[in-house]
């Protein structure tokens, strides 16, 4: 990607024959050591601009996650100023790679990506509380773990207290045994939601590209 001194500007661009994209949109970045919840700021076929957190020096692998369970592969080229450029392995389709579904398109819902943390938590619905562990959280939704198996209301309505997010009200989407998938009621802010995992970021594991996982089984009705 172009150095900082020579983006393009609020338009669409074309430079070195690659169209140029300004756009404003999460993304997780990750290296060997670590991941972050960053922002794309300019997106061509070929690189990226990125802002992030992480310190990532030239040359250093790195892969780019829009869409869960489809990392983009590259390498960085410079960092300056909190913004670095990244030349992505090979070239992408722009429109693609940047799109986006509704909570109605089921077959091919498009997920914002997962980050894994390993935080306590309290689930509470029908009047009862059990206490949780996250074990991965997005903008829209959360796995938690409960400590035995417990049998919940397919779609039923869940509030999860999680220090540093507050209260946060969803759906209980499907269940395996202690595990519990919940979809939040409303996107979490995305900038608190990228200062509080940059505060969990010790409990987070080596983070590596996530694979398509297929669909998780349904809660059982009660």
């Amino acid at each position: 990607m172009t150095p900082p001194e020579n983006l393009p500007g609020d338009r669409p661009d074309n430079r070195a024959g690659q169209r140029v994209m300004t756009v404003f949109k999460a993304a997780r970045i990750g290296c060997a050591r670590a991941d972050d919840l960053g922002l794309i700021r300019n997106i061509s076929t070929e690189g990226v601009m990125i802002e992030t957190r992480l310190s990532l020096p030239v040359d250093e692998a790195i892969f780019i996650e829009i869409q869960s369970g489809n990392p983009m592969q590259g390498r960085v080229r410079w960092s300056k100023d909190g913004m670095t450029g990244v030349q992505l392995d090979r070239p992408i389709e722009i429109a693609e790679a940047l799109r986006t579904s509704n909570a109605e398109d089921v077959v091919d819902r498009i997920r914002p990506p997962r980050f894994d943390r390993v935080v306590d938590a309290a689930l509470e619905c029908n009047g009862r509380t059990w206490p949780t562990t996250t074990r991965n959280i997005s903008l829209s939704g959360v796995q938690v773990a409960t400590a035995q198996a417990v049998v919940l209301p397919k779609n039923a309505h869940a509030m999860l207290r999680i220090d540093g997010l507050g209260t946060l009200g969803g759906v209980l989407r499907w269940q395996r045994g202690g595990s519990i998938g919940m979809r939040f009621e409303a996107p979490l802010p995305l900038r608190h939601f990228q200062q509080w995992l940059y505060q969990v970021s010790d409990s987070r594991p080596m983070a590596v590209p996530r694979d398509a996982a297929p669909p998780p089984p349904q809660l059982r009705a009660v």
